[in-house]
Order: C-alpha cells, then structure tokens, then sequence
C-alpha cells in the first residue's frame, strides 16, 4: 500500500520532467534526493510503529497464554495453600476447643477450692467451738472435782 504511493510519486516526478522539457540540474537533484530521503524516513517510521505494534501484541499473546505446565503448577500452589489454609482452621478450631475444656475445668477447680475453703472455715470454726467446749468441761470439772474434794476433806 505504501510501496504504491512512491511508485505513483516517481512516475509522477518522471512524467512532470518529460512535460516541461526542461534541464535537469543540480538543485531539481538535491531536491529528489531530499524528498527520496523524505519519502524513505516516512517509510522507516511507519514500518518502525507497525513493527512496534506488532511485537507488542506478541507480548500481550505471550503474557495472557499459560502453558499447561503453568497452569498446572498454579494449581498445586492453589491447593497446597488451600490445604493450609484448611489444616490452620483445623488447628484452630482444636485450640478453641482445648481453650473452652480448659476454661471450664478452671472453673469447677475454682468451684471446688471456694467450697472446700468455706468447708475448711467452718470446720475450723467448729473445731474452735468444740475446744472452747472442751474447755469449758474441764474447767467445770476441775471445780466439782475441787469441791468434792473439799467436801469429803471436811466431812
């Protein structure tokens, strides 16, 4: 398409010389040679922006096109992280439920050293009372034990 449009240009440069009839010089010469210069820096550029696009594209192809090895290598690194991501909520889960045994045996240790220390109290508290009962006997019979004493002395 573009090799059309210089072919049409040289032929139109050739029938123009052989119309007018005139000499060719040296400037008509410069003036080709630039405007061939022109034409061929057009010609370079687009065939620098098509070879451009071109490889970009390929690169686009390149870039959105996953061999099956890819493919398949993303899908063992989507499973094995699925397999942790699964194995981690399993864990989880384990110590959540040893955390909630745990809390609750806690609690009825609690339970039980609240109940057994009140218990401990008031044993000790009875055992108290029962001393100052004892206490209280001996006392009691240490005076009758005086008196009768005292008693069978006199009599």
């Amino acid at each position: 398409m573009h090799e059309d449009s210089l072919l049409n240009r040289v032929k139109s440069r050739c029938v123009d010389r052989t119309i007018t009839g005139t000499q060719y010089t040296a400037r008509d010469f410069q003036l080709e040679v630039l405007e061939r210069l022109a034409e061929m820096q057009e010609f370079a550029t687009s065939l620098e922006e098509s070879w451009e696009k071109k490889l970009e594209a390929v690169k686009e192809q390149r870039l959105l096109k996953f061999d099956s090895r890819a493919l398949i290598a993303m899908g063992a690194l989507a499973l094995s992280i699925g397999a942790y991501v699964v194995q981690d909520a399993r864990n989880s889960a384990r110590q959540d439920s040893e955390i909630a045994a745990m809390q609750a045996r806690v609690q009825r240790l609690e339970q039980i050293a609240a109940t057994t220390t009140e218990g401990r109290i008031r044993t000790e508290v009875q055992l108290g009372e029962l001393r100052d009962g004892q206490n209280d006997i001996k006392a009691m019979l240490q005076t009758l034990d005086t008196a009768s004493r005292k008693g069978s002395a006199s009599k």
